[in-house]
This record gives C-alpha cells, structure tokens and sequence, in this order.
C-alpha cells in the first residue's frame, strides 16, 4: 500500500470514528443519566428485597434467555446487513419477526414443567408466574424490530436517546415502585417487559414507514436462512451472559445467584452506557463499510482503543471503592456480595470489548465466527463455571467467569481484524495490554489510601467515594491519553469541545 492510499484509510477511519463517537456519546448521555439512576434505584431494591428474592427474579430471566432459542430481534441485525435491500425486505422481515416471537413464547410456556422440576430452590408459584409473564415479552419484541432497525439505519441517534431514556426512566421507577409495594422478584422481571411496549408505541411513530412492497414468503424465508445463523451467535452470547445464575441457581440455590446477579447489575452500568451503546452506533456505520475491509477494521480498532482508555479505568475505580460503597449504603444482608462486586467489575475491564466486536462481526456477516467463538467458550466455561460455583458459590463463579472473558475478549477483537489485508495482533492485545499496565499500580496505591481512609469510619468512606473515586478515574484516563494517537485526539478533542461551551465573562 503506497503512502497517499495509507493517508486516505487513516483519514476516513478517523471520519468514521468522529461519526461513531458522536453517536455513541448521545446514545450514552442519555444511558448515563439513566444507568446513574438505575444504580440509585437498585440501591433502593436492594432495601426492599432479600437476596433471595432478588435471585428468584434474575434466576427466571436466566432461565428465559436459556429457552430463547431465536429471538426476534436478531432480525433488525439482519436487515441492518442489507442496507440498499431496506425497503424491499422490511414487510417480510416484520412479519418473520412476529412468527418468531410467538413461536419463541410458545416455547417458553410448554417448558415451565421441566424447569420447574430442575430448579427445585426457586418457590414453584413464583417460577411459573414470572416464566407466564416473560411469554409475553418476545411477541412485544417482533413489533419493534423493523421501527428500531429503520431509526437505526438513518443514524437518528439524538431521537433514539430520548426515546431510550425516557422509555428506561418509566422502567426504572416502576421497578422501586413494585418492590416497595411487596413485588419482590416479580420486581426485577415486569418493568423492561412495560418499556418494551412503550417502546413499540414511540418507534412505530417515529420511523413512520410506508414501504409498498408486501409480505413474501420467499424473502422471509431468504431472511430466515441468514436469521437462524446470526441468532445462534446471539443466542450463545445471551446464554453466556446468565450461565453463572443459571449454574448458581441449580448448585448453590437462589441466595448465591441474588448476590451474584446484584453485584453484576450494579457493576456493569458504566461499561453498559458506553460499550453497549457504541456498538449500536458502530454495526449500521460497518455495515456501510462491506466493501472496504480495512477501513473498517482501522475504525474499529480505534474505537475500541477509545472505550479501552475509558473504561478500564472505570472498572478499576469500582472495584477499590466497593467497600466504602457497600458501607455506606447497603444493609448488612448485601455486604458478603462485596468481593463478588470487585472480581465482577475487573472482570469488565476485559467485557467491554464483546458489544462493538460483535456489531463488526454482524456488519462483516461472519455469523459463522460469532457462532463458533461463542460456541467453544460456551463448552469451555460451562465445566469451569461449575466448578466455581461448587468451590466457592458466587465468589468462585465470578472468579472463574473473569478468567474466561480475560481469555475470550481479546481474542474477538483480533477475530474482527481479519478481515483487513494487514495483520493486527499486538493491535488487538495492545488494547488490553496498555492500560492494564496503567491501571494495576495506579489503582493498588488508591486502594492503599482508600484502605486507610476507611479508619476514620463514615467521613472517610465518604471522602473515598467522592474524592479519591472521581480524582483516580481522571487521573488515570488523563495518562491513557499518552498511550496512543487516537486516545490523545478524542480526549482533547472532548477537553476543548467543552472549555469552548463554557461562557466567558466579556471583557
């Protein structure tokens, strides 16, 4: 490749990554404000509900991701992969979505016998309803698909995030409401089924389609033969992200998965307001990219150097300011879910790869290598997670778990990579690599002082949480910005876009 071409991909890669960033920031605006409140909110839960109860309600979701086989979904995924084809195949999509989705409920309720025979921990009345009630969620799902896919395609992020964040809010708020009122697990299960729904109502609005082809079932079934290998690979994933409660629920019972689930929930917001939301913003733009391999992947590379710099400093923080957290406010029923918070938050400093590597690899169609890559980590965790379970209950699944994505992330970012000409390993494990570095001896001498602030009771749990937190955060995401180019330019890019906003008094 000759000079002038180099300069040519590195400047559309940089365009490409300006775009993805801008709309991974609105998404993820809206997502913070939203995670901020759904940590508050699960605080308050976490008052009203015993770990058990709150393990009965993240046990039932486990078991519904576990028998949805094809969920529809996916079928946005597809759709997105085709972008020139939108109009033509969106009326058949919508409609395989439908079957999908009542196929999927189905399923979910002729299997209530065999899972209640299984999971003998869980209170029988409470298992059935909750598995009634998650019926219903796929139906609602298929009328959103080809709504969210269109808005998706026109990259009309600033609409989506206020859709979003209006839509979770509601979810939210139902959430405390129902566990104040006595809801227990049914909690945690009911209100993302309600903002599903309202969700359906707003984007079926707001996409305002009118396509004047039909339903056809060859199309549909041309839909379905691409469908059944993408939802493979994301029915894998789903299984993989519940696979500790639902070792946890069977080994160790409902108490050891409430622990685990909360610590999850609560430790994974950050990483699920950025990562998440730029891999929504990441797979339309790639899928724009089919034909131009290398740019893709120098696009993708960058923004994951980005949501690296980022982020990994953010699991670090988490896990040195968990006691203190804990302390402060949890009652004693949720301290022991303490060291299980610290593992499960360094473990989403390899995590937080998985969302935009996954968008690459459905732009890229490589259905199959999603599909196999999820499959053998789904062979190998499965034993190992069990093992974890028995050994230690919640703390042991979450050390083996963290084991297994240290191991699995990197090697999905270098998979996404080889689709360019060129050869990308120490690109792929540099992303991890780097800040790492930073952050271990970085992190130890702030867990250090947090430790002693811990002496002086509450006022020191307070300092860590308000002082140290947000001063070690910056701190170490102000030295990731020597560790590359990209990193450097979107920090101070962000830096200035912000002192410009800042009015100044005139002279």
């Amino acid at each position: 490749m000759t000079n002038a071409s180099t300069t040519s991909v590195d400047e559309q890669s940089g365009g490409l990554g300006r775009v993805a960033m801008r709309g991974s920031l609105l998404n993820s605006a809206q997502w913070l404000a939203n995670k901020i409140l759904t940590a508050g909110a699960m605080l308050v839960i976490a008052y009203f509900l015993t770990p058990a109860e709150y393990g009965v309600g993240v046990g039932s979701l486990a078991i519904y991701q576990l028998l949805c086989i094809f969920l529809p979904l996916t079928v946005g995924d597809v759709l997105i992969a085709h972008p020139k084809r939108f109009a033509l195949l969106a009326p058949s999509a919508a409609g395989l979505a439908m079957i999908i989705g009542c196929s999927t409920a189905v399923v979910v309720l002729i299997s209530i016998p065999i899972v209640i025979h299984i999971y003998t921990d869980y209170p029988t009345s409470w298992l059935i309803g909750l598995l009634v009630i998650l019926a219903i969620r796929p139906i609602i799902e298929a009328k959103v698909v080809v709504p969210v896919a269109a808005m998706r395609l026109s990259l009309a992020y600033p609409k989506m995030a206020f859709v979003e964040g209006i839509t979770q809010m509601g979810s939210t708020l139902l959430s405390v409401v129902m566990a104040a009122l006595g809801g227990r697990g049914a909690s945690v299960v009911v209100p993302p089924i309600f903002n599903v729904a309202a969700r359906v109502v707003w984007y079926s609005h707001l996409a305002n389609m009118h396509h004047s082809a039909r339903f056809h079932p060859k199309l549909a079934l041309f839909l379905f033969r691409l469908f059944v290998k993408a939802a493979s690979a994301q029915y894998l994933h789903n299984v993989l992200t519940m696979l500790e409660i639902l070792i946890l629920g069977y080994v160790s019972g409902k108490y050891e998965a409430g622990l685990f689930g909360f610590a999850f929930l609560i430790a994974g917001q950050a990483n699920t307001v950025i990562a998440y939301q730029l891999g929504v913003v990441l797979q339309p733009i790639f899928g724009r990219l089919q034909d131009d391999p290398e740019r893709q992947v120098a696009g993708f590379l960058k923004a994951q150097r980005v949501l690296s710099a980022v982020c990994v400093p953010i699991c670090f923080t988490q896990a040195v300011l968990a006691e203190p957290l804990f302390r402060l406010v949890l009652d004693a029923k949720w301290q022991p879910a303490i060291p299980i918070f610290q593992v499960v938050s360094l473990m989403q400093a390899f995590y937080f790869a998985t969302g935009p590597s996954m968008s690459c690899l459905r732009a890229q169609r490589r259905f199959g290598t999603f599909f196999a890559w999820q499959g053998i980590q789904l062979l190998i965790s499965l034993p190992i997670y069990w093992m974890g379970a028995d050994w230690k209950g919640a703390l042991g699944i979450a050390l083996a778990s963290g084991a297994c994505w240290a191991i699995s992330a990197p090697l999905v970012v270098w998979l996404c990579t080889l689709a360019s000409p060129r050869k990308h390993l120490f690109d792929a494990l540099a992303i991890f690599i780097r800040p790492w570095v930073v952050c271990v001896p970085l992190f130890g001498g702030f867990y250090m002082l947090t430790q002693w602030l811990s002496s002086f009771g509450r006022l020191g749990d307070i300092a860590s949480l308000f002082v140290v937190g947000p001063i070690a955060t910056l701190l170490a995401i102000w030295i990731m910005r020597f560790l590359h180019a990209d990193i450097r330019n979107i920090i101070d890019g962000f830096v200035v876009g912000a002192l410009k906003k800042i009015p100044r008094s005139p002279t």
